[in-house]
């Protein structure tokens, strides 16, 4: 029966992952590119606004600015967080090095207690 690979499970994951993140950075540019213009659309209604209404049009446009600047942000991260997955990806997808094994046999849990107390007692 031959060897199943149980790596392959792994980068298909993170590939699915990546693919998530790429998804999400484009929406989060939709959102953006959306307050960018809300943002601008507010500046034209400066003028044509009562007394009442432009401190309405002062806090909206205070909370669209925020929110810019938030969504930026969350982008940033968002965009780190795929470089992070991509390396991960990259390097789940390399074979594990090998390590050499060193020759001799271990010591068993006895013989070290005895190399301990034995040590003990020499340094008193």
């Amino acid at each position: 029966m031959p060897a199943t690979r149980r790596s392959a499970a792994k980068p298909r994951a993170t590939e699915a992952a990546r693919k998530r993140y790429q998804e999400n950075g484009r929406a989060i540019d939709r959102v953006a590119k959306s307050l960018e213009h809300a943002q601008a659309d507010l500046s034209v209604l400066r003028g044509t606004m009562g007394a009442g209404a432009s401190d309405l049009r002062k806090d909206l446009t205070r909370l669209v600015r925020d929110a810019r600047r938030d969504v930026g942000k969350l982008s940033k991260a968002i965009r780190r967080d795929l470089e992070r997955v991509q390396k991960d990806l990259t390097s789940a997808a390399k074979p594990p090095a090998t390590r050499a094994r060193r020759g001799g046999t271990r010591a068993t849990t006895t013989s070290r207690s005895r190399a301990r107390t034995a040590r003990r007692g020499t340094a008193k």
